[in-house]
């Protein structure tokens, strides 16, 4: 029997049923449409696997077709075999291969025979057997043909829209041209076109295997968009993905096909051609000839069992409302009573009076234990509380000084950029990206007279506030050090006696100290335990500066640092940079390594410096995408003009 309306038991009770059927919606729905995304999810993984596995399948047997005519172009260009020779080749490829019904050689005019306009040969198979003719006919001229004049023209291998053989194999077809070429006094010049032709009936049957639920199939569309295989043999050769399209009005499906035919991969919604109801399709490229194959779900057949599963969940979310409130009538009546004695004074300490009396409460049942509770809650309420205002305080406190700390740090290195607007003989950009408020990592550059300047990069061991002091020591000695005449050598080697000193916290810097005369391009460099740095010339060649003249600064009274020189020419670029950028780590804790970095560098010979980092940064980032960053980045690219 529920509790009178204008009882608190009855607004307790109406209270608790409505919050918990309140979250249990939010639950349910949470759960529905984070299912769905799972689903959704999994389907497409799922759709990804499918297409992957088939395509690898076709495109092997295409790829394999494909690689023919070209070894047969390499056996013609440096054999220059005789006619019997050409039409055993012929028979020998499409003897030996299913997949290959036909196969042509057809020469430029009197390419072949000075003495003969037409020269080709053309054997395919008809009722089991081997047939061979020529297409030396007049009236035909192959040599205005497409299969002949597109790759020709194209001067590159050229797959034909698919086409029905009507009296020979009687299958879907295409068919593959490769030029050939004729070395003359050292002049290549275009000689010819082999052919393959390819019997599709395969590709429909492995492509009609691929099973998606009770209704859902599999298609495979040329890269004009015409229509290879289908589940409906009238679409097959005489509809395109478009023509559907505007048949079906579904726009959607013409967006889809340009993206097929761009050889993109996606997965979307879709509703409508040979299911009424809606879809999703998963479409992805071949590699071997730029057709592309497309998977279609139904979306009632995706989500049959998260359906089937919900209404589950829904009746058994209704029992057990049921039962909740039964429940809860029952304990709020026994409940109410003992609580009604000290609501009000815990309704002061909810307001924030933590000090308020409360009544006296002796029972030793779930109510006493819950008074004591109270009792105990208001005690280290008050606690809390003033601990929380400590804490609070000087945790402001502290971020404030790191955010003034990064700041200055920020201020000690230059960043205006281009930094020499009135010089045409270099191009500099460089990049500081911490991994933490402050950081160790340092560059610097500036002129010591007309046309020397003085570039470096230093990473000091460690992260935080005694890093970045470090650092900043490490930059004002540099600058305070150089003088006319003195060598990077020299530089480096004071620096590090002075960094000794005192030096009771045993931090280190490595650095690269570079001296670059911009008129005479040479260069004189001392690396103390730093990275190797880099050399990409305008033609794209990759040098590595591995000398290494001492050990890490601020340790060891060691032998003195040495230097080295390299001279560099007209469109050089210097790439300078900590190990943030080749220890970059991935949510995997895989390393980003010198391999990729030295594979980006490839990428840069033509970019301006602030290109280059620009994209080597991009890089980096979608590398470690997921991950915290682990340490200092800092990157400097020096171009010679």
């Amino acid at each position: 029997m529920l509790p009178k309306k204008n009882t608190f038991a009855f607004r307790l009770n109406l209270y608790v049923v409505s919050s918990i059927s309140l979250i249990a919606v939010i639950i349910f729905t949470s759960f529905y449409f984070i299912s769905r995304d799972i689903l959704l999810s999994m389907a497409e993984e799922s759709a990804k696997n499918i297409t992957e596995k088939y395509v690898n399948q076709i495109d092997a047997v295409i790829g394999k077709s494909a690689k023919i005519p070209y070894n047969i172009a390499t056996v013609i260009e440096n054999g220059n075999p005789k006619e019997e020779e050409l039409i055993a080749l012929l028979k020998n490829i499409v003897t030996n291969n299913e997949e290959v019904y036909g196969s042509a050689i057809a020469f430029e005019p009197f390419g072949f025979d000075e003495n003969k306009y037409f020269y080709s040969h053309y054997v395919y198979k008809s009722k089991g057997e081997i047939v061979t003719s020529n297409l030396n006919d007049p009236k035909y001229e192959y040599f205005y043909q497409d299969w002949y004049q597109i790759p020709a023209h194209l001067e590159e291998p050229v797959w034909s829209e698919p086409y029905y053989d009507e009296g020979g194999g009687n299958v879907v077809m295409t068919t593959y041209s490769v030029p050939f070429y004729k070395t003359e006094n050292g002049i290549k010049k275009f000689w010819g076109i082999i052919t393959v032709d390819i019997a599709l009936d395969w590709l429909d049957s492995l492509v009609s295997s691929i099973k998606i639920y009770e209704t859902g199939f599999a298609f495979v569309i040329s890269y004009a968009g015409t229509f290879v295989t289908h589940p409906n043999n009238d679409f097959i050769l005489n509809h395109t993905i478009f023509s559907l399209s505007e048949e079906y009005n579904i726009p959607d499906l013409r967006e889809i096909g340009k993206k097929m035919i761009k050889d993109e991969s996606g997965f979307r919604e879709l509703n409508g051609v040979t299911i009424k109801e809606d879809s999703r399709i998963y479409y992805t490229p071949f590699n071997s000839n730029n057709w592309s194959l497309g998977v279609i779900f139904p979306d009632k057949e995706l989500y049959a069992d998260l359906n089937n599963l919900s209404l589950i969940i829904i009746v058994i979310g209704l029992f057990g409302l049921v039962f909740i409130i039964a429940t809860v009538t029952e304990v709020s009546k026994r409940l109410t009573k003992p609580l009604n004695q000290f609501a009000k004074a815990a309704g002061e300490v909810g307001s924030g009076k933590f000090n308020t009396e409360l009544p006296q409460i002796t029972s030793k049942d779930e109510i006493g234990e819950l008074y004591n509770s109270f009792k105990r809650m208001q005690v280290e309420l008050n606690n809390y509380i003033e601990n929380l205002k400590a804490t609070t305080a000087e945790k402001e406190k502290m971020q404030s000084e790191l955010r003034i700390a990064h700041q200055i740090q920020m201020d000690m290195v230059p960043k205006i950029f281009p930094p020499f607007p009135e010089r045409d003989d270099v191009d500099l950009f460089a990049v500081l990206d911490t991994a933490k408020e402050v950081g160790g990592d340092l560059y610097d550059f500036f002129f010591i007279d007309d046309e020397r300047i003085v570039v470096l990069v230093g990473d000091v061991a460690g992260k935080g506030v005694p890093a970045s002091l470090f650092m900043a020591v490490t930059r004002t000695l540099i600058r305070s050090k150089f003088t006319k005449g003195i060598s990077t050598a020299k530089v480096v080697d004071q620096i590090n006696r002075d960094l000794m000193q005192n030096n009771d916290s045993q931090l280190f810097v490595t650095l690269l100290l570079c001296i670059i005369d911009l008129k005479t391009k040479e260069m004189e460099y001392t690396s103390g335990g730093h990275n190797p740095a880099y050399i990409v010339s305008e033609d794209g060649t990759i040098t590595t500066l591995k000398d290494r003249h001492g050990m890490a600064l601020g340790l060891f009274d060691v032998m003195p640092y040495t230097s080295s020189t390299y001279q560099m020419k007209q469109g050089d670029k210097f790439i300078l940079y900590t190990d943030g950028v080749n220890e970059a780590m991935d949510k995997n804790g895989d390393i980003y390594d010198y391999e990729r970095f030295e594979n980006m560098l490839g990428k840069i010979k033509d970019l301006s410096a602030k290109e280059s980092i620009e994209i080597i940064l991009k890089d980096i980032k979608k590398f470690a995408e997921g991950a915290e960053q682990s340490d200092d980045i800092t990157l400097m690219v020096v171009t010679m003009k």
